[in-house]
């Protein structure tokens, strides 16, 4: 098993707004990445409220005799009290008004991946051979993309492609994408925007395999994203099961 992960304020913010966790016990090994929003320090305060409380979720509640659809259905019901201590959180703080983040969480278990996840922080497959999107982006790029109005590229440089369609905490319920897929060796990559909008995908892939070290892979990763212009917080972490 091998792991890396970073975060990185980027070179433009003032503050970095993103948290992630990485966990792993003999039965599974996994992370979130969680990219906040809103006004001054209130971003930085919905991620890290959802990583905590999701990570709480599935050290008070995981089983290694359940399934992997029951440790799915377990992580998304973290991911629903997580957006409803934070929309409360906002209701009664002000300065907190309209505060909400993307949550990503990947874990691999009993040979499946199992992916949970609102808004466009994205959980990638990689292999020597290709990379995979596992997760789709909760956005309004996205949106203009599945209908066909826009092609590819014109999606890659959308004016509006930072516009997310769906947040924990910002309305008093969510729903949450569970994709449950075959885990065949792939090494899961999971990152905020402030790097997916920089670095392609076949970037991330070359840069993964020519790195054994998981840890300086991703930090490689991070790196490119600020000389590419480091515009947004960065992180991401990756992780496999050789």
């Amino acid at each position: 098993m091998r792991m890396g992960a970073c975060t990185d304020i980027g070179r433009i913010r003032k503050i970095n707004e993103d948290s992630y966790f990485s966990y792993r016990n003999e039965n599974l090994v996994g992370g979130m990445v969680a990219d906040g929003m809103g006004g001054y320090n209130a971003g930085e305060i919905a991620s890290k409220m959802t990583t905590m409380i999701v990570k709480d979720c599935i050290i008070r509640k995981f089983d290694p005799n359940m399934s992997y659809v029951e440790l799915g259905e377990l992580i998304r019901r973290a991911f629903i009290e997580a957006n409803s201590e934070i929309f409360e959180y906002a209701r009664h703080h002000e300065e907190a008004k309209g505060m909400g983040t993307t949550a990503s969480m990947g874990f691999i278990y009993k040979e499946k991946l199992v992916a949970v996840h609102v808004g466009d922080s994205r959980i990638y497959a990689v292999s020597e051979n290709g990379i995979r999107q596992v997760t789709t982006d909760h956005s309004y790029v996205q949106e203009l993309l599945s209908r066909g109005q826009i092609t590819g590229d014109a999606a890659r440089n959308h004016p509006q492609k930072n516009l997310i369609t769906r947040a924990i905490g910002t309305d008093s319920s969510i729903k949450v994408d569970v994709n449950i897929t075959d885990y065949g060796g792939e090494t899961v990559f999971i990152c905020s925007d402030g790097l997916s909008n920089l670095v392609s995908d076949e970037q991330i892939r070359n840069v993964l395999n020519e790195h054994e070290d998981l840890q300086a892979g991703v930090e490689a990763l991070v790196a490119l994203a600020n000389k590419k212009g480091g515009n947004d917080n960065i992180t991401c972490l990756a992780f496999n099961i050789d």
